[in-house]
């Protein structure tokens, strides 16, 4: 490969790499909104059955988080998985003028395609949460059975992840299953669209930062430091 090309090939990579942390980003926004629609809706039910004293409990923060997780794993499947496949492009990769379409033809993957493609990023990523050490709820974990649960899978999962951003590999794993490649294409997301977008990023983050101080303070009763004397 010449030099231009080599260039080339870390540009994208860059642009990859911008596309992702806007995702993430919005990733954050739906986990937010998943856990707070589920506080919102168990603090009802309480309020309904007069049983107020149940509704802080410790395992509140383990189900703010596995509701949290949903939402933003169901909000993956869309953002880069339905949407990338019909319209060609996440909001994110909109947003650095890039798309995914397939290797072959050039084009958008399709509905059936983009599913796929979004459906191995949304199992690599739940797989790989089970990697945190806190002990954090995950989707797969908690709908299948303990026999299941290998514990090199987690750690297969989060390299799949990781090691291709590290490097900035021309295709993924989800590229190489779904038969597709990134290109740019010039075209971005408006001026004013994209204001929004950076809005939602924002409250994203501020609402994972509040999950994070929530989910320490709960089990804070069952921090112990050893005596110092």
């Amino acid at each position: 490969m010449t030099d231009q090309g080599l260039a080339e090939a870390r540009t994208l990579g860059q642009l990859r790499r911008a596309a992702l942390v806007q995702d993430a980003l919005l990733f954050c926004c739906a986990f937010s909104g998943g856990a707070v629609l589920y506080g919102l809706i168990r603090g009802l039910v309480a309020l309904a059955g007069e049983r107020t004293d149940d509704f802080w409990t410790i395992g509140l923060s383990d189900d703010l988080i596995f509701a949290g997780l949903i939402a933003g794993e169901v909000f993956l499947l869309w953002n880069n998985g339905l949407r990338q496949g019909v319209r060609g492009h996440s909001i994110g990769k909109h947003r650095e003028g890039l798309a995914v379409v397939d290797r072959a033809s050039g084009e958008a993957t399709g509905a059936v395609r983009g599913l796929l493609r979004g459906l191995v990023v949304v199992v690599l990523l739940d797989l790989s949460v089970a990697a945190v050490p806190i002990g954090l709820p995950t989707v797969l974990r908690r709908a299948t059975p303990d026999a299941w649960h290998l514990g090199f899978a987690t750690y297969l999962a989060l390299a799949l992840l990781v090691v291709p951003l590290l490097f900035a590999l021309d295709r993924q794993l989800a590229d190489r299953i779904a038969g597709t490649k990134v290109v740019e294409t010039g075209a971005h997301t408006s001026k004013r669209r994209g204001q929004v977008v950076s809005g939602l990023e924002v409250l994203g983050v501020v609402g994972v930062l509040g999950l994070a101080v929530g989910y320490i303070v709960f089990f804070s009763p069952l921090i112990r430091f050893p005596d110092l004397f």
